[in-house]
This record gives C-alpha cells, structure tokens and sequence, in this order.
C-alpha cells in the first residue's frame, strides 16, 4: 500500500468517526425519569407518540414541549390541585416557574438534565417505564396463581423489608 492510499484511508475513517453529535430530540419520546426534590420526588415521562410530557411531583401534571437538537422548550403545564407536605408543594411550584424557562436538554446515560439561560438546573435519572413494572406484577401474580390458590383477581402489593432495628429491639 502506498502512502497516498494509506493517507486517503485514514482521512475517511477519521472524517467518519467525526460524526454529527447534534442531539436527537427523537431519543426522547417514550422515556421516562424521576429527580429527588426536597420532600418530593419529581418525574417526568415523554410520551412515545406525541410532543407531550406528564408527570408528578405532589400533582399529576401534563403539557407539550418543542425540540430541536439540544433546545427544547416546555409548554404551559396543566395539573390537578391537590394539597401536599409545604415542602413538597414549594418544591413542585419551584419545578413548575423552572420549567417555563428551560432552553436545553442533555441525556448521556441515562440521565437527563434540564437547564435554563441562567444556568440552573435540573438533573433527571432515567428508569423504567410503569408499564413494564405493571406487566412484571402481573407476570409474578400469574406465576403464583399457576403455583399458590390465590384469586385470579389479585393484586401484587408491594411491601417494604421490615426495620431490623426495631424488630431487634
């Protein structure tokens, strides 16, 4: 092989491993997320089919969003009125004012953040959609109805490991 071949080859392949690192605003669609906020935990969902968002901090809450490679702007949230812990509720009337304002998007392994022009941000961890938790529950009730009697119209309750500490005491 020549030099000239040899340096035409290693152009296209450095050219090719340049790439376009412009966001995808696509990769979005269908994922969902959840930051910890002070006395309430925020999720986020994209919808897999429409430019929609939903979500819960102490309300459920819904709405639309634009995005174009890293930009991405969030429409008027709309959400039930619930009353929640004061905490909870600055924590969701400060996510709601922060989302009116945000500009751009960052996801790189699984973790979304959000910012605005003034820096802020949020930070979001990526987790599985609920529907696939739905369909592992009844996957286990089926599995121990086939193994158990239990009533085909049970439902798996989580419940959470008992406080060792206090059992002990």
């Amino acid at each position: 092989m020549n030099i000239k071949s040899f340096a035409m080859i290693a152009g296209v392949l450095a050219l090719a491993a340049c790439g376009d690192n412009t966001p995808n605003p696509e990769v979005l669609k269908g994922t969902n997320f959840i930051s910890a906020g002070a006395g309430a935990d925020i999720t986020l969902s994209f919808d897999a089919n429409e430019m929609r968002v939903n979500g819960q901090v102490v309300n459920l809450y819904n709405g639309t969003y634009e995005a174009e490679g890293n930009k991405i702007k969030f429409g008027p949230l709309a959400s039930t009125m619930m009353m929640g812990p004061m905490d909870a509720m600055q924590t969701e009337q400060d996510y709601f004012q922060f989302m009116s304002t945000v500009e751009t998007y960052d996801l790189t392994d699984g973790r979304l953040t959000l910012r605005n022009a003034e820096g802020k941000e949020i930070v979001f961890q990526q987790v599985e959609p609920v529907a696939e938790v739905v369909e592992e529950t009844a996957e286990v009730v089926e599995a121990n109805a086939a193994t158990e009697d239990v009533p085909a119209d049970a439902v798996a309750i989580p419940v959470a490991a008992p406080d060792t500490a206090a059992v002990a005491e």
